[in-house]
C-alpha cells in the first residue's frame, strides 16, 4: 500500500497540472483548394459540348435508322429526365413502323459557359435537310412544310462526362 500512496501524488499532481494548462491549439489543416475546374477554358468547354451533341446527333440517327429500337443507346448523351421525356417518341417510331434515313449536321455557339462546374448552355442550329423520316413503304412522313434548319437552346451539364440536361426551341433568330 505504501507503494501505491507514494506513486498517488506524482499521479495526481500530473492530472492536475495538465487539467490546468491550456491545451497548445490543434494544427489545422491548410484549407482545401477549390474544386479544379472541369474546363481549363470556354474554348475547351465549347469543344467538349461540340463533341458531345456530335456523338448524340450521331446516335439519334443510328436510332431512328433502327426504327426506333434500343433508344437506351442515347442514355449515356442524356440526363434521366430529358430521356424519359424523349422516349415516347422512340416508341412511336416503333410502333408506326417508321425508320429514319440520312444524318443530322449542326453548327453551335456559346451562350453561357461555368467552367467550374461544367455547366454548358449553347444555341444550336440543327440542319436537318439530310435527315427524312419514311413509313414501312419507303414514303416519308415529315411535314413538308418542316424547315431544314431548326435553332434550339442546349444546357449540358456535367455528371463524369457531358449530358444534355434540356434542349428548347429557340426563336429569337439569330442562330440558323
Amino acid at each position: 500500500m505504501r507503494r501505491t500512496a507514494r506513486l498517488l501524488p506524482p499521479a495526481l499532481a500530473l492530472l492536475l497540472l495538465t487539467a490546468c494548462t491550456t491545451p497548445a491549439p490543434m494544427p489545422t489543416l491548410p484549407p482545401t483548394p477549390d474544386a479544379d475546374p472541369v474546363f481549363a477554358s470556354d474554348e475547351e468547354a465549347l469543344a467538349a459540348a461540340e463533341e458531345a451533341y456530335g456523338k448524340y446527333l450521331t446516335a439519334v440517327a443510328t436510332v431512328l435508322a433502327d426504327g426506333g429500337s434500343q433508344p437506351e443507346r442515347l442514355e449515356p448523351f442524356l440526363t434521366a429526365d430529358l430521356y424519359a421525356q424523349e422516349l415516347p417518341a422512340y416508341e412511336e417510331l416503333q410502333e408506326q413502323g417508321w425508320k429514319g434515313v440520312g444524318t443530322y449536321s449542326f453548327a453551335m455557339t456559346p451562350q453561357d459557359v461555368d467552367a467550374s462546374s461544367g455547366d454548358i448552355a449553347v444555341y444550336v442550329c440543327d440542319d436537318r435537310s439530310n435527315l427524312d423520316i419514311v413509313d414501312e413503304t419507303g414514303n416519308s412522313v415529315v411535314d413538308p412544310g418542316r424547315p431544314d434548319r431548326a435553332a434550339s437552346e442546349v444546357l449540358f451539364v456535367w455528371n463524369g462526362g457531358l449530358r444534355i440536361a434540356a434542349q428548347t426551341s429557340w426563336d429569337g433568330g439569330g442562330v440558323c
